[in-house]
């Protein structure tokens, strides 16, 4: 009798917000779409933040299938060793998981790859699969065929009328009132629940606002040095993530 193995992929985030949750909504289709997948997720420290302000900390759990390989990993040390005593670095290098994905990758994460630096949860996870033949695929976030960013959630002060409703209905007491008397998130409560911007008549609060950025001259050349390192496929929006996916796990 043919044991079946289910397919693993790991999902590495970065502190990069610019396209964090088209990256998500892509993976929790290939969940629904693809049952026999078993998904984990890695965090470093900043991406642990980006997820919150980002709103999909909180649904995580409808990407990751849970389970020996699908877990939710936080904060692995530089021996690989996640926050929940996971050790991930060695999973990756006995071949554990099919492929790696870290999407979207800070420019930071995309030179340190680059130069070899493995001091992050990401850079160490992408330095083991490199050496062990796991296929790496980085989406950077700051990419020169789409150079775009994505902001959270933020208070356009100039057309509040002070109804405080936000300030009332915050779940999570994130929109606070200045010493100056105007309102402001404070980021390290935000979740990205969104309940602020629906409930402002004014439309005050906007999120997730798409802005153009200017990709400077270093980052074009680290660019430039992970397209020529053997093993890693450079991807420039979802669809190429899951293209690469479909190819490397035999997706229908």
């Amino acid at each position: 009798m043919q044991v079946s193995v289910l397919k693993r992929i790991l999902w590495c985030i970065t502190g990069a917000g610019g396209s964090l949750r088209e990256v998500f909504k892509l993976f929790i289709n290939l969940r629904r779409k693809n049952p026999e997948l078993d998904i984990g997720i890695l965090m470093s420290k900043a991406g642990m933040e980006v997820a919150r302000i980002y709103g999909i900390f909180d649904n995580l759990n409808l990407v990751a299938t849970g389970g020996w390989y699908g877990g939710i990993y936080t904060e692995a040390s530089v021996g690989g060793i996640t926050k929940e005593g996971i050790p991930l670095g060695g999973r990756v290098s006995l071949g554990r998981y099919n492929v790696i994905v870290i999407a979207p990758a800070t420019s930071n994460t995309i030179a340190k790859i680059a130069h070899g630096i493995s001091d992050t949860s990401p850079t160490l996870v992408s330095s083991q699969a490199l050496k062990s033949g796991v296929p790496l695929i980085i989406l950077p976030a700051d990419n020169v065929e789409d150079a775009k960013t994505t902001l959270p959630c933020y208070i356009d002060t100039s057309k509040c009328i002070w109804c405080l409703v936000c300030v009332n209905s915050c779940p999570h007491g994130a929109i606070q009132i200045t010493s100056s008397r105007t309102l402001a998130i404070n980021y390290n409560l935000c979740r990205g629940c969104e309940k602020c911007a629906k409930l402002c008549q004014s439309k005050a609060i906007i999120c997730w606002q798409e802005r153009k950025i200017t990709v400077t001259p270093v980052d074009l050349e680290n660019l430039e040095k992970l397209r020529r390192i053997h093993g890693i496929r450079v991807a420039t929006n979802c669809n190429d993530i899951m293209k690469e996916l479909k190819s490397i796990l035999k997706l229908h």
